[in-house]
């Protein structure tokens, strides 16, 4: 059955005027205009400060560097080997790490904190009982103070020798924070992860996969350019729709076809550079509070709904062209026409909002 032209276009534009309401509604409903991104203690980028220059030796007796780990993302455990009962249950949780982030370039660095006793080759035994792959996961020890320095003043982890009285009361011989600290390229300190939490934990090796995937991004370079290449491609495509709709309302059949030929080639290519951008960074978090935060995310699920939608309505659209059927195809193209529309317009909206337009946070006393 042929539905009429004017119906045609009411649906089309129908799904596409609900889809943006419930989208909003839902929005409003349920979206935070000002989440909490973890705990504070969890998030230290703000404050970028770095470690600076230090020199440690591994368990195999080789020196470790500042430059040595600079280019990567690192995870870093304060620890001793003599420790009875903390060090083994943070040890374990780092075990966990290196089978998590199997495929990434993220290293892992366990500091003693008790550098007399642990010295490169106790080390070794001590990461043998974590079955620690040496290219990924390094023991590291050095001079106490410098370790001191290092751990206390840059790290601002807690360390200190407990009293013959504390450890009476079953204390360990060092006291030390069982928290885990994520390093970003440059050795700048991102954030501080409770060992004890299960999803602090899981944070954490979220973190570390996106900075990991962002990080690889930056050394290609051309991956940070996707996004604005994504945003032509949309646009683009839009004004391919448009010519293709005015050719066919003019009678120019076989301009039409290659206007639309053309539009389903941009959207394919898009297709194509969005997922290799994504793989690479990951999911990219919208900066701004506030009504803005809201009227993002509904476009956003507006735009991501109707897209996956519109595939299949394109791909039975064309099927009935290459067919011959061109009554049914005109009737389902003035459904799809809006639709595809929309969703062309809304991903260059989407992409100014995320990485080109202003977000300033509201002011709070």
């Amino acid at each position: 059955m042929v539905v009429p032209v004017n119906a045609s276009y009411r649906i089309g534009l129908s799904i596409v005027s609900v889809t943006l309401i419930l989208s909003s509604a839902l929005c409003i409903a349920v979206v935070d205009p000002s989440p909490e991104i973890g705990p504070a203690g969890e998030h230290l980028g703000s404050l970028n400060r770095q470690l600076g220059p230090f020199r440690l030796t591994e368990r195999s007796g080789r020196a470790v560097t500042d430059a040595d780990l600079a280019p990567r993302v690192w995870i870093a455990a304060f620890v001793f080997s003599r420790c009875p009962s903390s060090c083994p249950l943070i040890s374990l949780v780092m075990k966990d790490l290196q089978s998590r982030l199997t495929g990434t370039e993220v290293r892992l660095a366990s500091i003693t904190v008790d550098p007399e006793f642990d010295t490169p080759s106790v080390l070794q035994q001590f990461a043998n009982r974590y079955s620690a792959d040496p290219r990924r996961w390094l023991f590291l020890t050095g001079p106490k103070d410098d370790l001191y320095r290092l751990i206390l003043d840059r790290f601002q982890i807690d360390v200190a020798q407990t009293t013959a009285s504390d450890r009476k009361e079953g204390a360990e011989a060092i006291a030390h924070s069982d928290r885990l600290v994520l390093v970003g390229p440059g050795n700048r300190l991102l954030g501080a992860y409770d060992s004890k939490d299960r999803k602090a934990v899981g944070r954490l090796d979220e973190a570390a996969r996106s900075l990991d995937r962002r990080t690889r991004a930056d050394r290609m370079g051309w991956v940070l350019r996707l996004p604005a290449v994504n945003a032509s491609l949309n646009a683009s495509c839009a004004v391919l729709l448009m010519a293709g709709w005015l050719l066919v309302r003019t009678g120019r059949r076989r301009a039409h076809a290659a206007c639309m030929t053309m539009a389903i080639t941009v959207s394919a290519l898009f297709l194509s550079c969005y997922l290799v951008y994504h793989y690479f960074v990951g999911s990219v978090p919208f900066r701004g509070e506030g009504p803005i935060r809201v009227a993002y995310l509904a476009i956003l699920l507006s735009h991501t709904l109707l897209a996956i939608t519109v595939v299949p309505l394109i791909i039975v659209t064309v099927i009935r062209a290459w067919r011959g059927h061109f009554s049914e195809h005109a009737s389902l193209a003035r459904v799809t026409f809006p639709i595809w529309f929309y969703v062309s317009i809304t991903g260059v909206v989407v992409y100014w909002m995320l990485y080109q337009m202003p977000v300033p946070r509201p002011f709070s006393v």
